[in-house]
Order: C-alpha cells, then structure tokens, then sequence
C-alpha cells in the first residue's frame, strides 16, 4: 500500500491535508474526497494528491486492521512535529522533525 497526501491546490498542503493509504492515485483520490471536501476545498479539480516517496515510516499512522487487509483509508489529522506542525516528516522520540531539532538544539 502507497502513501499520499491530499490537499486543496488553491490553499496548500500546509494549510491542511489528509495522509491517505491506498494501492494508487485514482483509488487515493476516490478516498480522499469524502475527507478533503468540505474542510479543504469544495472543488474536485482543486484537489491534488501526491505520492509520498521513503515514507514507510507513517505506516505506524495507519489504521492497523485496514492496513493489515490491505483496505484504502484515509487519516485525517495525521501526527505533526510538535515545533512546525506539518507532518510526513520522520519525528524523534520527542514528537519533533529534524529541521526543528536542530533549531531547537541549535545543532545540525
């Protein structure tokens, strides 16, 4: 199973998106639109979906029993870095992405 994001084009992925499980983009669409309609955007053009590449890590995100029988889901209010707020970053143990550990830190 794949992982995308879903957002609104016009306000952006940082503005809000839904972390959608799926085996394609057209099946990822298809599950996204009940969750990015309404909150995102009205418009089915103005959705986009996005493939998120080396991201296996947000398997620990999923529904569990969806993903185990292999099910098409979306997760609404994905976790994000306790610091920026966005997700799709790995997070340390503290809940924050490396960019905003090292600001934090104040090293690389």
């Amino acid at each position: 199973m794949k992982r995308y994001m879903a957002y609104s084009r016009e306000g952006g992925a940082p503005e809000g998106a839904s972390l959608v499980f799926a085996h394609n983009i057209k099946e990822a669409k298809r599950e996204a639109w009940p969750s990015v309609c309404g909150y995102f955007t009205d418009d089915f053009t103005d959705m986009a979906v996005t493939l998120i590449k080396d991201s296996e890590f947000l398997n620990e995100q999923a529904d569990q029993d969806k993903l185990q029988k292999d099910e098409a889901h979306v997760i609404f209010a994905p976790t994000g870095c306790k610091g920026c707020e966005l997700w799709g970053y790995e997070l340390n143990e503290e809940g924050y992405c490396e960019d905003c550990e090292s600001d934090r830190t104040g090293q690389p």
